[in-house]
């Protein structure tokens, strides 16, 4: 391998291990002030991401985050900050679309502030793609914003060979007989 095609293999990880780090926000702004959720995801031992999360609170009615993620993927290390002063937890619900599945952080002891408070974190061998969270405050208030979760998504080859197995089964259907199909003329 040349020299310069090692140094940008290299280039390429490098700036593929910057990006998944760069912190993303989301906003959710309501009638009593907006809550901030920022999200830095960081590649740790092996195979696994750590994500953390920072919330800042500009209503100070804040109760739940609620961070969601594929069903049924591996999460560990879930962590709040302050000890006992939130609480961390794996939340399914059925829907009419099926199972949702989220990381809940919900006030314990403590309270979500102002002031951005990090440490809401979770590990899981899924890479980040595009997610939600929603949040809850006291009142009854419910948003949802943009941010990065560990959220399986079909690889593109899956998607073409899901897609070209229904252009072959159209065109099947096309050339059948009929009389095959049990209509007869």
């Amino acid at each position: 391998m040349s020299a310069s095609r090692t140094v940008q293999i290299f280039g390429a990880l490098a700036l593929s291990v910057i990006a998944s780090t760069a912190a993303q926000a989301g906003i959710i702004t309501t009638a009593d002030g907006s809550v901030t959720v920022t999200d830095v995801v960081t590649p740790i031992s092996g195979s696994l991401f750590q994500y953390d999360y920072t919330i800042a609170d500009g209503t100070g009615l804040l109760a739940v985050v609620d961070i969601a993620v594929t069903p049924g993927i591996s999460i560990s290390g879930l962590a709040t900050p302050g000890g006992s002063d939130f609480t961390g937890t794996i939340d399914t619900v059925s829907t009419p679309h099926g199972p949702e599945e989220f990381v809940s952080f919900l006030e314990n002891n403590g309270t979500f502030t102002a002031a951005p408070e990090s440490g809401f974190i979770f590990d899981s061998p899924v890479a980040p793609s595009l997610s939600t969270f929603d949040v809850t405050l006291f009142d009854g208030t419910t948003g949802s914003g943009g941010i990065q979760a560990p959220v399986a998504t079909p690889e593109p080859g899956s998607l073409a060979l899901c897609a070209l197995g229904a252009v072959a089964l159209l065109f099947w259907r096309k050339r059948w007989p009929a009389s095959r199909l049990g209509k007869v003329s």
